[in-house]
Parts: structure tokens; sequence; C-alpha cells
């Protein structure tokens, strides 16, 4: 289990746990599965307690839809459930949640908020839409207060979960509902800002095909930061291969992968107008990861070279050349999983890759989704 990491105020990350696993393509998805996770609090504590959970030993473990593998009863799996981390042995269930309305939908992800909350988001097909929802745990891993977020579904997939500091702004992407065309339809990078009080909200997009990802608020809770990638035309031929690289990608091929930082109470739509931080080279499928860090100025990435074949951890700052920080030699069939630590605190937010949807594969684009759970598990100390 591991939590992400930044480097506030231009500092290097204060770890970067790099670990190498010669397993299974099943393990490198768990492995993902728990970077992803962000820590708080589970019991009454002040807020303030959440920067000092990093460093010990969660007590509960939160996960929904097709993450959750601990049914309570050998029945029909929990929409959400929750289950006790012990020292040594396996998770312990303690409670299991059932959909809070009959519309509520399949619950998809799940993202650890400040002050001791969790976020839910539930996505149905028929009609094609998302709900959220907001809950706190007691003490004792016990789900309360279970409650919507907003009146009105969202009528599209969404994910890339971001919650701002202070708790009152929840950003995210939508893609596409999923059709019968053969043809999936061109991804436009959007993001959509939520006021959770007065139910307002804003969406910025892009024109061009693009993906967006990396999704996270810097710490005055007015800056988010974003990575967003070009996806190429199609090209049906296969003859594609960007310079650099060994074999084409799988899917469209992405183009720059740019992160920004945007003043979401400056006017406007467009997704680009925030500053550029990072801006990768024209052929850039091989950055992997580009994300800012809570001061809105500087971030960390990672991309991947092949010759010779090695893994490079960067660092960036606004107005500057990138800095590689560590190369690592990948070795024959191994795969590597890289989880980026730090004091600063969580940053409540997804940060799952280039494409908050998880379409991007080894620098290719592969089309729609259907909402897949790509936030989660989410853990309470």
């Amino acid at each position: 289990m591991a939590d992400e990491g930044d480097c506030s105020q231009g500092r290097e990350p204060l770890s970067w746990r790099i670990r190498r696993w010669a397993a299974p393509l099943a393990m490198a998805v768990s492995v993902a599965a728990s970077i992803a996770a962000v820590h708080v609090l589970a019991d009454e504590r002040a807020p303030e307690t959440d920067a000092h959970a990093y460093g010990r030993h969660p007590r509960f473990i939160l996960t929904v839809g097709r993450l959750g593998n601990h049914p309570t009863d050998g029945g029909p799996e929990p929409w959400l459930q929750v289950s006790a981390l012990e020292p040594a042995g396996r998770p312990r269930p303690v409670d299991a949640v059932e959909p809070p309305s009959p519309s509520a939908g399949e619950a998809r992800e799940i993202l650890a908020g400040p002050k001791g909350t969790f976020v839910v988001v539930a996505f149905r097909k028929g009609p094609c839409e998302s709900r959220f929802y907001r809950f706190r745990l007691t003490g004792d891993g016990r789900v309360e207060g279970m409650e919507p977020l907003r009146r009105e579904p969202v009528p599209a997939p969404v994910a890339g979960l971001a919650i701002s500091p202070d708790g009152d702004r929840l950003a995210y992407t939508t893609a596409p509902c999923a059709s019968g065309a053969r043809r999936a339809a061109e991804p436009r990078a959007t993001v959509t800002v939520s006021d959770l009080g007065s139910g307002r909200r804003r969406t910025w997009s892009t024109a061009a095909p693009s993906v967006i990802g990396e999704i996270a608020w810097a710490g005055d809770g007015r800056t988010l930061g974003y990575a967003v990638s070009d996806v190429r035309p199609d090209d049906s031929s296969g003859s594609g291969v960007p310079p650099g690289q060994m074999y084409a990608p799988i899917g469209r091929g992405l183009g720059s992968v740019t992160v920004h930082a945007l003043d979401t109470r400056a006017r406007g739509t467009d997704l680009r107008a925030g500053r550029v931080l990072f801006r990768g080279p024209a052929d850039s499928g091989s950055v992997t990861t580009a994300v800012m860090n809570p001061d809105g100025r500087t971030g960390y990435g990672v991309m991947r070279t092949t010759r010779p074949p090695s893994t490079v951890l960067f660092s960036f700052s606004e107005g500057e050349p990138m800095r590689v920080t560590t190369t690592i030699p990948q070795k024959p069939n191994t795969l590597m999983a890289i989880a980026f630590m730090n004091d600063d605190g969580p940053r409540h937010a997804c940060l799952n890759g280039l494409d908050a949807f998880g379409r991007v594969i080894d620098g290719g684009f592969l089309g729609n989704s259907d909402g897949a759970a790509s936030c989660g598990p989410a853990y309470a100390y």
C-alpha cells in the first residue's frame, strides 16, 4: 500500500519508493489499485490530524463494486464494503452497505476526502448517468450519513475525482456514453468543478481530440492541475511508430503531454488556458505520469525510454526545463510499480494516469469507457 507524493515548494519527493514485480499482469493491476489509495482519519479527532496519518497502519479499507472481494455472507456483492485491517491477518468485514436508492446504480469509484469524509461515484448504463454520494465512518468502521451530493445525476460516466483541500469543491472529468457504434466517438478532454454547497458547476473543455488525467487541487483550493494529452488521428494502417519507440502503440497514439495549472475563478472555458507547468516532447507517448504539486508551480513525472530500456523519474517547474532525478534500468520479464511518498498530507485525488478512464495503455488510446472503476480502494486511519 502506498500514497501519492508531491514536491511542494520545489522540493524533491521526500521518498521515492520503487518496487520491481516479477509477476503476472493481475498483480500489476492490484499494485495500481493500492497506489491510488488516499488516506483520512476514521474517528472524531480534529481535521488537522489528517496530515499526521501517514506512516500509520490503516484501520479500515473501503471498496466498491468489482473492487470488493470480501462479501459478508456469501450472497450478492455489497454496493460498498468496509473491512478492518489487522496488523497481521486477512481483512475482516465490518460493514456492507446496500445502494442508497434504487436509482443509485453500481458504485464504481471511491475517494477519501478531507475532514474524515468519503465520496462515492455510482454509475448505471440505462439511462447512462453518474451520481455522487458522501458519507463518514464511525470509530468502529460503520458507514453513517450517506447522502447525495447533488439532486440531478451527471448524464455521463465520471472519473478522475479530486476534492479541494477545504472539501467544498469537487473536480472530475466525463466521457461519452457508450453506444453500439463500432467506431468510438472522438475523445474530448473536459473537467468540471462543482461547488458542493450551492450546486453550481463550471466546465472547461478542448476542441481537438485529447484526454485528461492526473487531476489535483493546489493547496490554495483555487488552482486545479491536470495533464492533457493529444490523441493522434486514427491510423488504421498500423504504420505509425513514434520516433524513439521500437513498436507502434496499441490503438491511437498520444501526442504531446502538457500539465496545466488552471485558475478556476478566472473567466473562460478553455481547458488549455491554464498556465503551462510542463510540456513533453512532440512524441511523448513515453510519459506515463505527470502531476502538479500542491504549490501550483512544480510537479513530478515518470517516463519510459527504450534505448536502453529504463524508467525515468523527473521533476518540473514552471518556466524551467524538466530535470531527471532517477533512471532505473528495466530488467527483462519484470513489472515495475512506483509509489511517491511525502509527509505533506494526502492529495484527495485519484491521480490514476494520463487518462482518468484508463483508456491509455502503452502510449495508445483504446476507445470509449463505460465508467469502469479507476479510483480506489480508500483507506481510513
